[in-house]
């Protein structure tokens, strides 16, 4: 009886996961930044986890409503870890800086941008364009864990 107990513990022991998977945060600021038209990133408070949303051309469009994108190679979402924190113009380079080190980085795998178009108007005449964006269903995949926002709300540009 002892022998089954202490093979109990020993399997019980041994099964555990001590977890190398880091819980991203996903805590950002309010503000969203952009490099170009079409880059758009938030950073945490210490510049050390980013979500980067990459559009295509027509994805900002200057029709007011609603408008659903599926996320695919060209309208992505990339959120990463940093081992330091990032200066602004870090997504804005041709070639991305070997410093700070990326740590972890996950793409997303399926989810749904949604992007509303609102005018904004000065004396009856269009001027720019405010864009709200979430992102529903947002799945990222690392090997063995499953990380899923049914309503990610990614910001106002």
């Amino acid at each position: 009886m002892k022998k089954i107990i202490l093979l109990f513990l020993t399997f019980s022991l041994f099964a555990c996961n001590d977890g190398d998977f880091d819980v991203p945060a996903f805590e950002f600021t309010d503000t969203v930044n952009s490099c170009g038209e079409y880059i758009l990133y938030k950073t945490n408070s210490n510049g050390t986890e980013a979500i980067v949303l990459t559009l295509s051309p027509t994805d900002l469009g200057t029709i007011e409503g609603e408008k659903s994108i599926p996320i695919s190679t060209v309208s992505s979402v990339i959120y990463r870890i940093f081992k330091e924190g990032i200066e602004a113009n870090y997504f804005c380079q041709d070639i991305p800086p070997a410093t700070p080190i990326v740590v972890k980085e996950l793409i997303a795998e399926s989810g749904t941008i949604n992007i509303t178009t609102t005018a904004n108007l000065t004396d009856g005449v269009i001027t720019s364009y405010t864009y709200e964006i979430s992102i529903s269903n947002l799945l990222f995949n690392d090997t063995n864990e499953r990380i899923l926002f049914e309503n990610f709300y990614f910001g106002t540009l």
